[in-house]
């Protein structure tokens, strides 16, 4: 009985605060965030080429953060869990605004593709 105490306030005193401070904040919980970019072809080969230099706006609260893809259409964001606006242009393209949320609980990352339509074509 008293060994089952003594552990009790063991599992009190030492893994209850340090789980704590784990949850204490969401720094540690940052997701990495990518988003692809490509430009919708259709045929029956179903076909897509990457858009490089394409501007990405993710905005949500407490964070605004701005990139462009690299030469596979790809750029990566570290995002804490919430709900944020993006927005992906380019000159000749329409623009794409869309909402996403990232969850607390998310063991891998999130990958967001998006067809980018060309402009009168």
């Amino acid at each position: 009985m008293i060994y089952r105490r003594n552990w009790l306030w063991f599992f009190i005193l030492v893994f209850l605060p340090l789980f704590l401070a784990g949850c204490s904040g969401i720094r540690w919980q940052m997701k990495e965030t990518v988003f692809l970019v490509y430009e919708e072809l259709y045929s029956t080969e179903g076909t897509v080429l990457p858009i490089s230099g394409a501007q990405v706006l993710v905005l949500g609260e407490g964070f605004s953060g701005e990139k462009y893809t690299d030469s596979t259409g790809r750029v990566v964001f570290q995002l804490a869990p919430g709900t944020y606006t993006v927005d992906i242009s380019k000159d000749g393209y329409s623009t794409i605004r869309d909402s996403i949320t990232i969850y607390t609980l998310e063991l891998t990352p999130g990958i967001y593709p998006y067809g980018l339509i060309p402009q009168g074509g």
